[in-house]
């Protein structure tokens, strides 16, 4: 299945899927609008102007001299309009024939072919009309004017002349062509047609902005903004930590920056995790996980544990990703051991649980791989584990392997604890979204919220700004000191 089979999951694309994509790739359809912008005001301002001038002619029906009764008159006009509406229909092409254009060419003077001046001159026959219009294009207004009645007459004089047959007698033509309407020069040109074409250029550049943008997001493998996550994973978005080195550091923000805007990203993702929990048995219990490798979960589930720490709350950090364990290298503590110890009986919890930071902060390291990882974290020994540690503490944090990788997430949100999916913008794959949807719909789990990662620093807003300076945090430490400086205080 391709990425545009794979459009909301199957569903149709809709109105709102083509505005996000516009949202998302506006630079896109905004460059699109201009190119197209650009090529067609180059098409129209580069072209010649072009003048319109056209004459026009009634064809009717020649009578026959002699005189006839009421009935035979009515049945000669009758076959006279019939033999009309077939000849009339020849006209157009006669009129670009070298038998009317030549004397044209002559008696103008003009400077072309018989061929050359075809392609300028075109003539019509109105639907149920008896007219012949005829119309010429030219740079120049008189021209085309001279050049139209020049050959409306022309026309005329090859329909309407005299022919001798065989036997030397005049064969009268029964059609006679009348020039009723002359042509005179246009004030204005025809073509380009400036106001139309722009219009047109506006509505085809629109469109085609649209589906440029929707094209460049069907081929964009990665996810990009939260409605990307939103869109598959039916899940409120719970907070969202910006692309900045202080999340690299070896403590967490709270600790190292406790007044910086990362802190406060932290804490505000803190205060809506508190919101959401629902009041049941072990939803005290929050596992962290995400699509794939290198989305932050490790760093988030870090931060988030210490978030609830600072709050006063007796927390308990778990690293159960011992496939890849992180835990202990993000807050730079011991990590020889720890879970896989303390599952299989070969340390007590006292021995492998360390307290962090605050005596209400506890961490339990994943500790060495001794066994399958999956056995280990399936037994019945960890599911006691976590019943236990949930009613000790107040919050337990359990950063677990990514989705990919395996469904060890799955497992213990499916006994009662809830899920917070990570995803890392610009490093998700939209494909392994909708792998862990449908992971997470097959074993019927529903995230308690989702938490986006490596977010764009909002601007500063205009009614104000923050401008950092140094600190000293409880330990003694220096650190980064957050001041917000409103408008009346920078006027004074």
């Amino acid at each position: 299945m391709d990425e545009a089979e794979q459009v909301q999951d199957g569903k149709g694309v809709t109105i709102l899927d083509l505005f996000n994509a516009v949202r998302k790739h506006v630079i896109t359809a905004v460059v699109t609008l201009v190119i197209v912008m650009v090529a067609i005001c180059a098409y129209t301002f580069t072209r010649t102007p072009q003048y319109t001038a056209t004459s026009e002619l009634l064809a009717t029906y020649r009578s026959s001299a002699a005189a006839a009764g009421a009935s035979s008159n009515a049945g000669e006009l009758s076959s006279g309009a019939n033999y009309i509406n077939s000849q009339i229909q020849t006209y157009p092409q006669l009129v670009k024939t070298e038998s009317v254009l030549q004397p044209v060419i002559d008696d103008l003077g003009l400077d072309t072919t018989v061929k050359g001046l075809a392609a300028s001159v075109t003539a019509s026959n109105p639907e149920g009309t008896m007219l012949v219009d005829i119309s010429v294009n030219n740079p120049d207004p008189k021209q085309a004017s001279s050049i139209a009645n020049s050959v409306a007459e022309n026309l005329r004089k090859q329909v309407t002349s005299t022919i001798y047959s065989d036997e030397g007698d005049k064969i009268i033509s029964p059609v006679n062509l009348t020039v009723v309407q002359q042509a005179y020069a246009p004030a204005s040109p025809s073509s380009p047609n400036v106001k139309l074409n722009l219009a047109a250029g506006l509505a085809v550049g629109v469109i085609l902005g649209i589906v440029v943008a929707f094209i460049k997001d069907l081929l964009d493998t990665r996810v990009r903004r939260d409605s990307d996550v939103t869109a598959v994973i039916d899940a409120p978005v719970l907070g969202s930590l910006s692309r900045n080195e202080a999340y690299a550091g070896t403590s967490p923000v709270i600790i190292s920056r406790p007044a910086s805007r990362e802190a406060e990203e932290i804490r505000r993702l803190r205060t809506n995790v508190m919101f959401v929990l629902p009041d049941e048995p072990m939803s005290n219990v929050i596992v962290v996980t995400s699509a794939g490798p290198s989305e932050g979960k490790t760093t988030l589930s870090t931060n988030l544990a210490t978030a609830f720490a600072e709050n006063g709350s007796k927390v308990l950090l778990i690293d159960a990703d011992v496939r890849n364990p992180s835990v202990s290298k993000a807050l730079g503590i011991e990590g020889t051991v720890g879970l896989t110890h303390l599952i299989a009986d070969g340390v007590s919890s006292h021995d492998a649980i360390q307290r962090y930071w605050k005596p209400n902060f506890h961490v339990l390291p994943a500790g060495k791989q001794t066994m399958n990882p999956s056995i280990l974290l399936n037994s019945r020994a960890m599911k006691s584990l976590i019943e236990q540690v949930a009613g000790a503490y107040d919050y337990v944090i359990i950063d677990t392997a990514p989705m990919q990788v395996s469904n060890d997430a799955a497992v213990f949100a499916k006994e009662g604890p809830e899920l917070l999916v990570v995803a890392g913008l610009g490093v998700t794959e939209k494909k392994m979204i909708r792998q862990v949807a449908r992971e997470l719909k097959t074993a019927s789990i529903e995230p308690v919220g989702l938490a986006m990662n490596y977010g764009e620093m909002d601007k500063p807003q205009k009614g104000g700004y923050y401008y950092y300076g140094d600190g000293v945090d409880e330990n003694g430490k220096k650190r980064q000191i957050q001041h917000k400086k409103s408008e009346k205080t920078k006027k004074d």
